[in-house]
């Protein structure tokens, strides 16, 4: 499992990017490989958001990248935000202690 954190510097209407956003992540959920999203609105940044999403494996993540579909969809977003991606794995993990 590989975790991909994503940070975007909005430019302008957050509600513009949070349209291309639902409609990008509608191609994504399609794509072998992908586990699942969830996208953050910084609360003392309101022009700030952070994408987590989980893919099973680094391949199936940079064959998505490559894809000409995929490169329609980032450029929309581009025009909207500015991306920070980064790829991840857990190295430590924590739940309540009881």
């Amino acid at each position: 499992m590989v975790t991909l954190i994503n940070k975007f510097t909005v430019h302008g209407d957050t509600a513009e990017f949070e349209k291309v956003w639902a409609a990008s992540s509608e191609f994504m959920r399609a794509q072998q490989g992908f586990v699942n999203f969830k996208l953050h609105r910084s609360l003392n940044r309101p022009d700030s958001y952070v994408n987590i999403a989980l893919w099973e494996t680094v391949e199936d993540h940079h064959r998505v990248l490559a894809s000409p579909e995929f490169a329609v969809h980032i450029k929309e977003l581009a025009a909207l935000a500015t991306p920070e991606p980064d790829l991840y794995v857990v190295v430590l993990e924590g739940t309540p202690a009881k």
